[in-house]
C-alpha cells in the first residue's frame, strides 16, 4: 500500500492521521484531523445512507466498466471515478479511508501492478457499503439507547448492561454491533503521547475501536431536546439538555434555540406577563366592537408595558399592577 491511515485517542480527543504516495491522491503531505471524543461516531450514526446510494453506485459502475476479464492491458481510470472518491472523502472522515484504499488499488491497477484484479476491484465491494454502514448504525444505536443512555431508568453499571445485552449471541430482538478482532499497535504519536493506535482496514474497525473506548471509559450520552440526537452527557457540554449541532436551517445551534425556548417559557409563565397578556386581549377586543378607539388603546398599551416592566424589575407590586389593569 502507498498510504497510511491511523486512528488514536488522547484524553478527550480523537485523531485521524493519513499520508499518501498515491499518484492519484492530490497531496503528499500528512493530514491530521482532530475531533471531540465520540464526535465522528455520532456524525456517522446520523448520516442518511440513502443520500449516498447514487455516488456509491456511480463509483461501482465506473469500476465495473474497467472490464477486468481476461489479460487485457489496464484501462485508463475515468476522471469521474477519482472525482467521486474525492467528493465522498469530504463527506465524513471515515470515508477518507475508502478513498485512500480505492485510489491505491486503482493506482496499482493503472500501473499493471495489481494482482487478482477481479477480486481486488470487485465493484460490489463499493455498492454494498451504504447497506453495511446502515447495519453498523443499527448496532451503534442499540448500544447508545440501551447501554450508554444517561437518562435511562436502568442504573446498572455499563459493564453489567453490556454483559446482559450480549448474553445470547443469537438473540435477534435487538440489532447488536458485531465486535470482532482488531489489531492495534502501541507507539509514540507525538512529543508527549505514547498510546494505542489503530491502522484500520475497513470502517467497521474504526467504529469497533471507538465503541470499545467509550464503553471502557463509561461515557454516557443524552438525547437533545431539540433535535433528538445523542450528545455527550459530560465534557464540554456540561449538564445541558441541548447539543451544539446546528438546528435545521436556522443558523443557530440546538443549545441556542433551546435557551431561547426556555427563556420564553419562563417569561410567559411570569404572573405580570400573564396579567398584561390577558388585559391586552380584552382591550384589543374592545376596538373590534367599537368600545375603544385605536388611539386610546395605543396609549393604554404603552403605559401597561411600562408598569409591567416595573413589576418585573421589582419596583412595583403585582397586586398594584393588577388593580391598575382592572381600572
Amino acid at each position: 500500500m502507498d498510504y497510511k491511515f491511523k486512528v488514536y485517542l488522547d484524553n478527550d480527543s480523537e485523531f485521524f492521521i493519513w499520508e499518501s504516495a498515491i499518484d492519484f491522491y492530490p497531496t503528499k503531505r500528512p493530514v491530521k484531523k482532530e475531533f471531540e471524543i465520540s464526535q465522528s461516531l455520532l456524525d456517522l450514526l446520523y448520516l442518511n445512507m440513502d443520500d449516498y446510494d447514487d455516488i456509491f453506485k456511480s463509483i461501482g459502475e465506473d469500476v465495473r466498466g474497467l472490464d477486468l476479464i481476461g489479460d487485457e492491458q489496464p484501462k485508463e481510470i475515468p476522471p469521474t471515478l477519482r472525482n467521486n472518491l474525492d467528493k465522498l472523502a469530504k463527506e465524513h472522515v471515515f470515508f477518507q479511508l475508502i478513498c485512500l484504499d480505492w485510489l491505491d488499488r486503482l493506482d496499482r491497477y493503472a500501473k499493471g501492478e495489481l494482482k487478482n484484479t477481479r477480486k481486488n476491484l470487485y465493484y460490489k465491494h463499493l455498492t454494498h457499503i451504504p447497506m453495511q454502514i446502515t447495519t453498523y448504525q443499527h448496532g451503534i444505536r442499540t448500544i447508545f439507547s440501551m447501554i450508554l443512555n444517561a437518562m435511562s431508568s436502568d442504573k446498572r453499571p455499563i459493564q453489567e448492561k453490556m454483559a446482559s445485552l450480549y448474553e445470547n449471541e443469537y438473540d435477534h430482538r435487538n440489532s447488536k454491533f458485531d465486535f470482532s478482532q482488531i489489531s492495534t499497535s502501541f507507539e509514540r504519536v507525538d512529543n508527549t503521547t505514547f498510546t494505542e493506535v489503530l491502522y484500520p482496514e475497513i470502517i467497521g474497525d474504526i467504529i469497533d475501536f471507538f465503541l470499545r473506548e467509550i464503553i471502557k471509559r463509561e461515557l454516557t450520552f443524552k438525547q437533545c431536546r431539540s433535535c433528538g440526537k445523542y450528545f455527550p452527557a459530560t465534557t464540554a457540554h456540561g449538564n445541558s439538555e441541548y447539543c451544539n449541532r446546528l438546528f435545521q436551517d436556522t443558523g443557530k445551534t440546538c443549545k441556542e434555540i433551546g435557551s431561547v425556548k426556555v427563556y420564553k417559557a419562563k417569561v410567559e409563565s411570569n404572573p405580570a406577563i400573564q396579567a398584561y397578556n390577558r388585559a391586552y386581549k380584552t382591550h384589543f377586543a374592545r376596538i373590534k366592537y367599537k368600545k375603544m378607539t385605536k388611539e386610546y388603546f395605543q396609549v393604554w398599551a404603552e403605559e401597561a408595558r411600562k408598569l409591567r416592566d416595573k413589576v418585573l424589575a421589582g419596583d412595583m407590586e403585582l397586586t398594584e399592577y393588577e388593580d391598575w389593569l382592572k381600572r
